[in-house]
């Protein structure tokens, strides 16, 4: 049923999506933390710090403009690319061999989310993170629409004649479904306006609120997390819970992001849930925080163990993590089943508390799910003391497995011995 859910086709465009936009939010991010400097020189005291903090400044004032474009073409337009790619999966779920869905769904979001309530003017206040869950209905509503209408061939217009191109016998028989779909979300966008008083990404924003904070609070983490590593023990991939997940985690980032380039101090970061905060605090080493265990089993009396270990410490760096979920194995392993839930759920629990009582900067820059966690840790927060943290979590997610772990080898060394005896 978790893997069924997982492929529903609108959950999977939507997760296809974010993944396709990876170098637009990592260019994005690296372009925004360039042009703004953690720290400001000139309230400091002669040193290297205020050397570098002046040079950083320094560049980001000579490179402001390249890096502004970027970064507003990036991250600053990021809803509307989010529409776009969503309408972009579904067209290619449906198999249309047209691209005309994909800019409807373009055109119904600048509708529905950027039509300024005075004058009915062109308002980009929605365009980035802010618009994202308002992004995802719209694109979703005009392609189901437009796919609906042309389907059933509601009003298609057919040109006679053999020798007529394809490409505009299509574009005739579109063009009801299309006309169709763009006042049905025209008329939506004004129903909204007069119902609400605000526009949809507003309306979208207050309507999602109790599940950002659901998923932005520490009970949320624990109860995410505990769901991911259980199915991923019975052998569900944890993209059953990540890929719903992502639009939240996404959101909350973009969010950081805005409040940062506004002048928010990292401490006080409006989100701590983000996609970073989910890949390089908890998940280190990959689901199950199983980097830890990587090393453990480098240093294993165990054949089989050491070996696992050896395939799997390589990859463990870049958080994969399959060598040794399949190698030693952790699903369906009774043995490991707590450390395998607990560790990831522990980290989380520990980086909230050190992010909520601001010992640690929050996370604004998304370094990528496969970045050594320690070096993710320092890029994403700009803090070197989220470094430490990351360090320190490895330590207490080997605590973690070795009791389990030694167990487990003292079988494993039973089993051996035993097929030894009988060659």
């Amino acid at each position: 049923m978790a893997n069924k859910f997982a492929r529903q086709r609108h959950l999977k465009a939507i997760s296809n999506t974010f993944l396709t936009l990876i170098p637009f939010m990592t260019v994005g991010s690296f372009a925004m933390v360039l042009l703004f400097p953690p720290m400001d020189y000139t309230t400091m005291d002669p040193g290297i710090l205020r050397s570098v903090m002046q040079g950083w400044a320094a560049f980001a004032n000579f490179a402001y403009w390249p890096l502004r474009v970027i970064q507003k073409g990036t991250l600053g337009m990021l809803a509307l690319w989010v529409a776009v790619g969503i309408a972009f999966y579904l067209v290619k779920n449906y198999k249309m061999n047209n691209y005309l869905p994909v800019l409807l769904a373009a055109v119904a979001f600048i509708e529905v989310n950027g039509v300024g309530l005075e004058g009915g003017g062109l308002d980009i206040s929605y365009f980035g993170g802010e618009g994202l869950f308002a992004a995802m209905i719209t694109a979703v509503a005009a392609v189901e629409l437009y796919h609906f209408l042309y389907e059933k061939k509601v009003g298609r217009i057919q040109i006679p004649g053999e020798n007529v191109p394809p490409v505009l016998v299509e574009s005739f028989a579109a063009l009801v479904p299309s006309t169709v779909t763009m006042l049905v979300m025209g008329i939506f966008s004004k129903l909204i306006i007069v119902i609400t008083g605000g526009a949809f990404p507003a309306f979208m924003t207050w309507v999602m609120t109790p599940l950002v904070s659901a998923v932005d609070s520490i009970w949320g983490i624990i109860l995410l997390s505990i769901l991911t590593m259980i199915f991923w023990w019975f052998g569900i991939h944890d993209s059953a819970i990540s890929s719903p997940l992502s639009p939240f985690l996404y959101a909350n980032l973009a969010a950081n992001m805005t409040a940062f380039t506004a002048g928010t101090a990292l401490t006080d970061l409006p989100y701590i849930a983000t996609r970073p905060f989910w890949y390089t605090f908890m998940a280190i080493g990959g689901s199950g925080a199983t980097f830890g265990l990587a090393i453990l089993l480098l240093f294993s009396k165990s054949k089989q163990l050491k070996m696992v270990g050896k395939l799997g410490i390589v990859p463990a760096f870049f958080n994969i993590n399959e060598p040794i979920i399949f190698g030693v194995p952790l699903m369906l392993n009774p043995t490991m089943f707590v450390p395998f839930v607990s560790a990831m759920t522990l980290n989380g629990i520990v980086t909230y508390m050190f992010m909520s009582l601001k010992i640690i900067s929050k996370t604004i820059v998304d370094p990528s799910w496969n970045m050594f966690c320690p070096v993710g840790a320092l890029i994403s927060t700009l803090d070197w003391k989220a470094v430490i943290l990351v360090l320190a979590l490895i330590v207490m997610d080997m605590l973690i497995y070795l009791p389990f772990f030694k167990v487990y080898e003292k079988q494993k060394l039973e089993e051996e011995r035993t097929e030894e005896a009988k060659e």
